[in-house]
This record gives structure tokens, sequence and C-alpha cells, in this order.
């Protein structure tokens, strides 16, 4: 089934529900599922072809949703488009995608107009002058309704493309049947209904705002609040007045949450905040609960995984401060292994995990070669490598440890940055933390700290040689203004070793 018809069910049974807002309009399930029509249509009307991609070049917006759908009604393939990629990282985004269409605002228009590639025909912008104005293109077909295009649920639903920052960005395939599993299990795992009230502050270009909220939100018929950057003020604020009860955090933004604190904005509507990306610091976790007075439930996934692939849930019986929870057994099996015999690990014990289910991507785009690298038979099933490295405890809950490409070897010994940087969060005064490897002709690799606070080299070292083993220990304890984040809000590692050059 078209993935699509779940907005047309929303607004069958609740059209005059509050469905989405953004900083300048706000849309009932009706008015969302009319846009969605007329937008259909104008795709039709202009020669786009179901297949063929259409490109979201756009902010957390009420038109990148609609836009999404619309697409998705008419057959073709939406995909979003990192707002950080400039000019020649679009270009070859669209040009591996082989897009006919792109959607995008007055501020991108200039540029989005100079892109050149072979199957670019049309542009569409919202709030500009160049190409065709997507408000006319809605407003010409308000209220002719649309027949949704049928699709089976193992035809392409959506292209997410990867960040690119170890390489070009790989478009990762997700299925009809990928974004229903994902919807049907997120809202299974969290009791979400109708009543529910979301957040969506992580970019709807990444897995985590496109499919953490907004579209798992559509299919429980309920409300999200679409903000267009991260914006601490801009969040709370809008927590406070739309009575929010589902927030999703990465990591940085919690820390920057508890770095600035709530003021005097009313967040008591707030039941519930996840939390994913990247493995939220131990230290900081019983902070973020007694702030937000609320439960802080971390979860785990990845582009190739929808994202859900393990959770914890609001009515679990037991919770481990650092686990992402079990794995979302509903939906998808784990099977962690060693790296090197390829063997299944003990509990406790750790090893590379990959992932098997119904969330889990059919592979890249046009990329045979990625696709085998990223999937192996294991026992007659496929499964996808995530290049995370964890273990599961005798109760079944998983812990990440570190990823496997960022494991540093010194001195000929394996060190994995998070335990490191574990312990730095520990220290008083230390605000984010961050630890990679550099090159050192004795050593192979030195390890390298670098913290943002009130606080110094010493008190950073004490804390290390108290705690770590001798070769854990960074040999460099760098204090600086401010951590390289990534598009999606998370610790920019790369960034980080390109400093060390």
């Amino acid at each position: 089934m078209n993935f699509a018809n779940y907005l047309d069910m929303a607004a069958a049974e609740a059209p005059t529900d509050l469905a989405i807002t953004d900083v300048q309009r706000e849309l009932t399930y009706r008015d969302l599922a009319g846009e969605t029509d007329a937008f259909a249509n104008a795709l039709a009307d202009l020669g786009v072809a179901p297949g063929d991609r259409v490109a979201l070049y756009l902010p957390n917006s009420t038109a990148f949703v609609a836009a999404y759908f619309g697409a998705m009604k008419h057959g073709a393939i939406p995909f979003p488009i990192n707002m950080r990629f400039e000019g020649p990282e679009v270009e070859y985004v669209l040009d591996d995608a082989g897009a006919t269409a792109l959607v995008t605002v007055g501020q991108f228009e200039d540029a989005a107009a100079s892109f050149e590639t072979d199957a670019l025909e049309h542009l569409i912008v919202a709030n500009g002058e160049r190409g065709h104005d997507y408000a006319s293109l809605v407003g010409e077909h308000a209220g002719a309704g649309y027949d949704i295009h049928p699709r089976k649920s193992y035809e392409l639903a959506e292209l997410v493309y990867t960040s690119g920052t170890t390489g070009r960005p790989k478009g990762v395939k997700h299925t009809h049947g990928n974004l229903q599993a994902n919807a049907d299990g997120l809202i299974g795992a969290m009791n979400w209904t109708s009543d529910e009230v979301a957040l969506t502050v992580c970019p709807c270009f990444h897995v985590s705002g496109l499919n953490v909220t907004t579209t798992p939100f559509v299919v429980a018929g309920a409300e999200n609040h679409l903000l267009p950057q991260w914006d601490i003020d801009l969040a709370l604020s809008t927590m406070a007045e739309r009575d929010v009860t589902y927030a999703f955090f990465i990591p940085t933004m919690l820390v920057d949450i508890l770095n600035q604190g709530i003021g005097d904005h009313d967040l008591s509507a707030l039941e519930t905040v996840g939390v994913g990306g990247s493995p939220m610091p131990k230290e900081r976790i019983d902070a973020a609960e007694e702030l937000l007075d609320v439960k802080l439930l971390e979860g785990y996934g990845m582009t190739e995984t929808t994202p859900l692939a393990a959770i914890n849930t609001p009515d679990q019986d037991l919770y481990k401060a650092g686990s992402i929870g079990p794995p979302a057994r509903e939906v998808v099996d784990v099977r962690i292994e060693d790296p090197e015999t390829k063997e299944p690990v003990g509990t406790n014990e750790k090893g590379e995990m990959l992932w098997h289910g119904d969330t889990i991507t059919p592979g890249y785009y046009n990329l045979p070669e990625e696709n085998e690298e990223a999937f192996v038979q294991r026992e007659g099933k496929a499964w996808l490598r995530s290049g995370d490295v964890a273990r599961q405890d005798e109760d079944g809950h998983l812990f990440v440890e570190d990823r496997i490409d960022d494991m540093i070897i010194t001195g000929g010994e394996n060190v994995y940055p998070r335990e490191v940087e574990e312990v730095l969060y520990g220290v008083e005064g230390v605000e984010e933390a961050a630890v990679v490897g550099a090159p050192d002709d004795r050593l192979g690799e030195r390890i390298v700290a670098f913290v943002v606070g009130d606080v110094t080299a010493d008190a950073l070292e004490s804390a290390c040689r108290g705690t770590l083993t001798d070769y854990k220990v960074p040999k460099e304890f760098r204090v600086v203004d401010a951590l390289p984040k990534t598009s999606t809000q998370k610790m920019d590692k790369v960034a980080l070793r390109d400093q060390l050059d």
C-alpha cells in the first residue's frame, strides 16, 4: 500500500484536528490532505511521472510535509537534501538520484536555478520569484482531489541521503513497507495516540526528523510542530505554548538545554523525551530528567534502519543508564558478532551490531558495490552491518560502545573513545567532550581529548588517571570554545581530526 494513504485516513477520521505547524502557518488534517492532493495534481500537469524523483531542498516546514506526501501520492519518490549541502554537493545528489523536479524556498532559488543536471526539468519555489511558484501551483489545483497512485509494500517510497562526512553521500532506499513498519513500531512502542503533540526540531532531511516524528505522527493522526533549525529559545517556547508531550533530541541539543536551563518556560505537558543519533553521555541523563521532569528514553537507529532498531519504551520494567534499550523485536532482529571471526559473541561481550527485519533498507540507490559491503549473509538471512560496536547484557539491553571507525589503536591496544569521554563528562565544569586519535610515530595513534567548559587540562588528566588504565589516558587535552557539529548536530569527529593536522 502507498504510505501516503495514511494521511487521507487521518483526514477522514479527524479532518479538523491540527496536523502540522511551522513558524508561519498551521494546517489541519483536511488542509494537509487537500494541499498534498493539489501538489500531486501539479506534478502530473508538469509532466512528472510516477517513479520520478522529486527533490526537497527545504527546511522543516508545512511546505516540506505537503510536498513530500504530495509527491508520494503521485507515485513519485520524494527525497530531502541536506540543507548544509552547497552547490557541488547538491548537484551531486540531484544527479545521483536523477531528480526531475526540485522544490525549494526563495532563500535558495538563485543557487537552485544554476544547478546543472541531466534530468532536472522543473524548479518549484515557495516564497520566491524563480521557476514555478509553489503557492500558485497548489492554488490552481485546490479542491480537485487525487486518486493515490497504487504502490506495493516492497516498492520504493523515499530516498534519504547520508551526510557524506566520510565520502560521497549515499541514497538510502526506504520502501512503503519500511515506512509502515517504522511508524507502527514506534507508535506501538511509545503508546502514541492522536492526543500526542510532538516537537520536530531535528531536520527532516534526516530520518530523526522525518521518520521519528513526522511520518509516524501522521499515521497516529497526532499533532506535530516543526521548527526550521535548532534554536533553544524557540524550541522551549514552542514546547510551552503548544503543550508538547513528546520531543526528540540529538544529545548535543539536550546538552545545550542543560547548559542554558529552561528559564520560566512551562513544560508541564511534556511527558517523554526521546534521544538518539549518537550516544547520550551517561553523566547527563539524570540531570536532563531532573531538569525537564520527564523520562528520558534513549533509542538507536540509522538511516539504513528507517530508523527504528532499538528503543527504551515508557512502560518497560527495567531501565539502564546508557542503554539504547532492547531491540525493537516487533520489527527487527539483532546479531552481535566478532568483527574478525564473524561469529556471535557472548553476553556482555563487544562486537559489531548487525540488523535484519522490516525496517531495514533494501540497499543503497545505484550502488551495487556498497550494497555488497553493507550486507552479509548469516544463517540464510541478509544482515545489515551497522559499523557500531555494542554489547547485549543478560536482560537483553543493548549498549553502544563506539564506532568501529572511531576506535583508536595506541601502542597496540584498542581504545574506544566513548569510554574516555564518559570519564571526561564526569569532571566538574565540563560541558562537552570528544576524543579522537592523532597519528603518532611511536604509538601509531595518540589519544587527544577536546573539551568545552571551565576546566583545566590538569584536572582532566587527574580524573582520567584515577579512573582509566594508563594507555587509555589522553596524551593531550585541548580546552576549546566549541566543538564542531554535523548538520544533524552530532559531534563532527572528522572535523576534529582535521584540526590535528
